[in-house]
C-alpha cells in the first residue's frame, strides 16, 4: 500500500513544476487584477462626482481611472512580471504607456457603446471590458513592450 507521502510528493513536485512553468503568467494575473483594483476605485470615486449616462462624463471616468491604473501599472509589470532590465527606462516606459492608451481607447469605446449604446449596467459593462483589456495588455506587453526577456 502506498503511503500518503508517496502520492503526494509526486503531486506536489508536479504542481511546483507548473507554477514555475506559469510564473509569469500567475504574476500577470495578480498584477492585472490589482491595477484593475486601482482602476475601478478610481471609477468609484470619479462616479460620485460625474454622471456615466452622459457620454462625455462617462468617457472622463474611463479616461481619468485609466490614468491611475497605469501609474500602477508600469512599474508592476517592469519588475515583477517581465522581470525588465532594459536600461533605456523612458523608452520602455513610451513603449508601455503607448500600447496601453491603445488599449485605454479601447477601454474608453467598449464602455461608451456598452454603457450609452448597448445600455447595459456600468459595472457589467466595466467587468466585461475590464477582461477584455487585461488580456490584451497582456499580449501588447509580452509581444512590443518587454520583449528582450522573450528573445
Amino acid at each position: 500500500m502506498l503511503s500518503q507521502n508517496a502520492v503526494e510528493e509526486p503531486l506536489m513536485r508536479k504542481v511546483k513544476t507548473m507554477v514555475w512553468m506559469h510564473r509569469e503568467l500567475l504574476i500577470y494575473g495578480v498584477v492585472g487584477a490589482l491595477t484593475t483594483t486601482v482602476s475601478w476605485i478610481a471609477s468609484f470615486v470619479l462616479k460620485l462626482f460625474l454622471n456615466d449616462q452622459i457620454l462625455w462624463q462617462n468617457a472622463s471616468i474611463n479616461a481619468l481611472s485609466w490614468i491611475s491604473a497605469i501609474a500602477f501599472a508600469y512599474p508592476s509589470n517592469r519588475k515583477y512580471v517581465f522581470e525588465s532590465r532594459n536600461g533605456n527606462i523612458l523608452q520602455e516606459c513610451a513603449e508601455f504607456t503607448g500600447s496601453r492608451i491603445a488599449t485605454g481607447v479601447l477601454e474608453v469605446g467598449l464602455m461608451s457603446i456598452a454603457v450609452n449604446a448597448l445600455n447595459i449596467d456600468f459595472w457589467v459593462s466595466k467587468l466585461i471590458v475590464s477582461i477584455v483589456v487585461v488580456v490584451a495588455n497582456y499580449i501588447l506587453s509580452k509581444l512590443l513592450v518587454f520583449k528582450e526577456k522573450n528573445n
